[in-house]
């Protein structure tokens, strides 16, 4: 009888114990929220540098709160929050809404900036409510992710001019419709030390970028960091197609 009631004690604390840690995790990924108010207050205020460092923040949140919630197995711990929905409605403020507001502040964009910024929310906007926007399974988004602090960044860093920026801008807020697919590299089943790796020398390189005065040595990490972007998208297309291949070849064989 004693050892029955001590059971159920210690099965009681564990519950408990499981339960507060789910809920940290959605804490942790909610914490976004103050750099999010941060980056805004410093947007307004001019200093810009500084915004983008909080949107850093928010990026590196975003990337470790997924593997928390998976390992801390929040849908069920801690189920009466939506995860999914809280992750969203946070990463659409900080990768898109003010991404878009330090556009507008900087002149970053040729007129019309308004419309310019406005395509961009409306094709983010689509794109996260999208039901196949995600293939975790697979280990892909579909069409582009709506990556604009990251956009952003390089083109106030490097102060490319504003046509380009527009067209840019533009261009990706139209793939965002395309079923082209990203690597979702918290999701991959290959691959995916390499990506942490070379993303974790890619924040450091940004970070530093950031510290430094503009000058020879910062345009030098700035052009070093596109490395990884340029073969996190490579290597997308790459595993895009190859899906695509064992998909065709599988169709055929059932034909």
């Amino acid at each position: 009888m004693i050892d029955c009631s001590m059971s159920e004690r210690d099965t009681r604390r564990e519950l408990l114990r499981e339960t507060i840690q789910g809920y940290l995790v959605h804490i942790y990924t909610a914490s976004t929220l103050f750099f999010v108010a941060l980056a805004a207050q410093w947007i307004l205020e001019g200093a810009h540098r500084w915004a983008l460092m909080a949107l850093a923040v928010t990026i590196i949140i975003d990337a470790t709160d997924g593997a928390l919630a998976r390992k801390f197995r929040v849908k069920e711990t801690a189920a009466a929050i939506d995860g999914g929905l809280l992750d969203n409605i946070i990463d659409f403020t900080s990768y898109v809404l003010l991404p878009m507001l330090l556009l507008l502040q900087t002149g970053l964009l040729a007129p019309p900036g308004v419309l310019i910024t406005a395509f961009a929310m409306f094709s983010s906007a689509f794109g996260f409510s999208r039901t196949t926007a995600k293939l975790a399974d697979e280990g892909f988004f579909v069409g582009f992710p709506s990556y604009w602090s990251i956009v952003v960044f390089y083109l106030y860093m490097l102060d490319t001019p504003p046509l380009f920026n527009a067209v840019l801008i533009l261009g990706l807020s139209l793939l965002v419709f395309v079923p082209v697919r990203f690597l979702y590299v918290s999701r991959l089943q290959r691959g995916r030390t390499l990506h942490i790796a070379l993303g974790t020398v890619w924040s450091l390189l940004c970070l530093s970028a950031l510290l430094l005065e503009s000058g020879t040595v910062r345009s030098g990490l700035l052009y070093a960091s596109l490395i990884y972007p340029a073969y996190y998208t490579l290597h997308s297309l790459q595993l895009d197609w190859r899906s695509r291949q064992r998909r065709l070849a599988v169709s055929n064989i059932s034909e």
